[in-house]
Order: structure tokens, then C-alpha cells, then sequence
């Protein structure tokens, strides 16, 4: 069998533009109080990580003689809850050899990672996961964590990308200074059924375009989409997923893809025969779709949850394969 990549990245317009969109904020460059700075939004599992970390990998760090070149600096938060250790975790990620450690005070920190953004040709900073910041937090936290990233803009004096859940957009909303920075704002959404629903075949073409498969069984079938799309939900980490586990029991029995393979990889997650969705007549299938995104909800207590998640909508299938609204959610 063909050998394969573990995990393609798939090309998409979206993608294109977004790519286009951090070209042209490093080419500008960093503009004092301006907004020349990104937030990326996506439902979990959308691929927004992925495409950040795709853009970051274009421009990779590389030692030179007298200085390490990291042109895109890509930084993986997680979950920090004081100012010292969100800039701890930038420094960690450009390589301070003390780990952020050596700061005497969070002034002198940002000080340090503007030092090193200029010493390093920093061009661009990536923070990824930023929902994880705000999570959870009293508002008097949520209002001082704004400063954080208005300090780590001031002092880094490069283009600032956000990349979080659809809920950071009112994070960013509910102050003034910080809004007017972020001037550059994308959302990735899941795939739909029912519009646009050849974007989602799409997808799984490009991405399994390379595993072999029975001559008698094609991923594009109309059918066998549909049921792909009842496992997913439209979500690319479901999607994927899905087709990997079948590509991998298909290897080990040295067979090339078909319809019994998906059934078996439904099974392996502990799915009964009467849920799957490779199995079930299509006119049984539930395809939900995510049609409102998750939210920020302004609270007062900081016991309550600052968001709303994201909210579905259900189809079924008649025999004619003709999409029907279900009453499921």
C-alpha cells in the first residue's frame, strides 16, 4: 500500500486567505497603537491550530552564526493565571536560556521579550490557545488579563496573532483599547450539511486523496459522505480522525479501504452496531450541524461560565437522499 503523511494538512481557500492575511501583516510590520494585529477563532477541533502551526512551520527558527532567526515565533499557552508566567511561557518558546526564570519584575519581562524579538528578527508572534487565559476567571481578572496582551504588543512591537474559541471575540469586545488593536479577524467554521455541503466532500477527497482504496468504494459517494458527516459533525478533527483509524486497520490487514473497515473503526470506539453510523440505514442517521457558534456571556458572578457553547441543528435523510429538519436539538 501507499505510503502516507500521518496527518495532511488540506490547502483550503479559507486557508489561503488567512496565509495571505499574516503575510501582508509581517510584511507591513509592527505600526505604534495600530491595529495591525490578528484574532483567529474556531469551534475545538476546527483545524485552527493547525493552520497556525502549518504558517509557523513556512518560516522556521534557524541558528546562525552569531544569532537564532525565528522570523514567526509560534507560542502554545497554557493556561497561565498570573502576568509573570503568560510572558515565562513567551520566553520559553523564543529559547531564554533561563526559562523566563531570571525576571526581576513583569516589566522587565516584556522588556526581555521585546529585546529578543528584535535581537531574533521576530516578525510575528503566534499565541495559540488563548481561550485557556480567560477561562474561568472573576471579572476583575478578565480586565487586568486585557493588559497582558496590550503590554506583550508595546513592548514586542511585532504583529500580535490571537488564535482561540469563537468566545474570545467578546474577550476582545469588552475593551476598548484592546479592540481597536485586533483590526484583523477570521473565523474558521465547521463544515455544514446543509448548505455548501460539496466543500465538506471536498475536503475528504483532498485529504484521503493518497489511501488506497476498494475500487468498489469511494469517500466522495454521496451516501458514505452523509454517514461521515453523522460520525463528524462537519468537525475536521472528527473527520480526520476517523478516516486514519480506518487507514491504519486497513494497513494492518494489508487490505486496501472499503465500507467494512469504517464499521470496524466505529466499533473500536466502543459504538454499538445499532449507533453506527456505517451501519444504520441512512434514513436513521441524526446529521447535526453547528449553526450558532460558543459565545461570551457577560456575568457578574465568577462562579458562572462566561460562554455559551456553541449551539447544533439536526437533519435526516429521506430514501431520496433529501435533507429534512429534525427535532432533535
Amino acid at each position: 500500500m501507499r505510503k502516507r503523511s500521518p496527518n495532511p494538512f488540506v490547502v483550503t481557500g479559507k486557508t489561503k486567505g488567512i496565509f495571505k492575511v499574516l503575510d501582508d501583516l509581517r510584511a507591513q510590520g509592527y505600526i505604534e497603537e495600530g491595529d495591525t494585529n490578528c484574532l483567529i477563532t474556531g469551534e475545538s477541533g476546527c483545524g485552527k491550530s493547525e493552520l497556525v502551526k502549518q504558517y509557523a512551520a513556512k518560516y522556521p527558527r534557524r541558528d546562525l552564526d552569531e544569532y537564532t532567526h525565528i522570523p514567526v515565533l509560534y507560542v502554545q499557552l497554557r493556561s497561565p493565571k498570573t502576568p509573570k508566567a503568560f510572558i515565562e511561557q513567551i520566553l520559553v518558546a523564543i529559547g531564554d536560556p533561563q526559562g523566563g526564570k531570571g525576571m526581576k519584575s513583569e516589566t522587565q519581562g516584556y522588556s526581555q521579550i521585546g529585546i529578543y524579538c528584535r535581537e531574533c528578527g521576530v516578525e510575528m508572534i503566534i499565541l495559540d490557545e488563548v481561550q485557556t487565559v480567560i477561562q474561568n476567571r472573576s471579572p476583575g481578572v478578565i480586565a487586568s488579563i486585557s493588559d497582558w496582551f496590550k503590554d506583550l504588543m508595546n513592548d514586542a512591537k511585532v504583529p500580535l496573532v490571537l488564535v482561540g474559541m469563537p468566545w474570545c471575540l467578546g474577550f476582545i469586545k469588552q475593551n476598548d483599547q484592546l479592540d481597536s488593536r485586533i483590526g484583523y479577524r477570521h473565523d474558521i467554521e465547521t463544515f455544514r450539511v446543509s448548505s455548501q455541503f460539496s466543500h465538506f466532500v471536498k475536503f475528504i477527497e483532498l485529504y484521503s486523496k493518497s489511501y488506497e482504496f476498494a475500487s468498489d468504494f469511494s469517500l466522495s459517494d454521496r451516501e458514505i459522505a452523509y454517514r461521515l458527516f453523522a460520525y463528524s459533525s462537519g468537525i475536521v478533527r472528527a473527520i480526520t480522525g476517523q478516516i486514519i483509524k480506518t487507514a491504519n486497520l486497513s494497513r494492518a490487514a494489508g487490505k486496501p479501504i472499503d465500507l467494512a473497515f469504517f464499521q470496524e473503526a466505529i466499533r473500536s470506539r466502543g459504538i454499538k452496531d445499532a449507533n453506527n453510523v456505517f451501519i444504520m440505514p441512512l434514513t436513521e442517521l441524526r446529521l447535526r450541524e453547528i449553526v450558532n457558534p460558543s459565545q461570551w456571556i457577560q456575568q457578574k458572578s465568577y462562579r458562572k461560565e462566561r460562554f455559551q457553547s456553541a449551539q447544533f441543528k439536526s437533519y435526516m435523510l429521506t430514501k431520496k437522499l433529501e435533507l429534512i429538519e429534525s427535532n432533535d436539538d
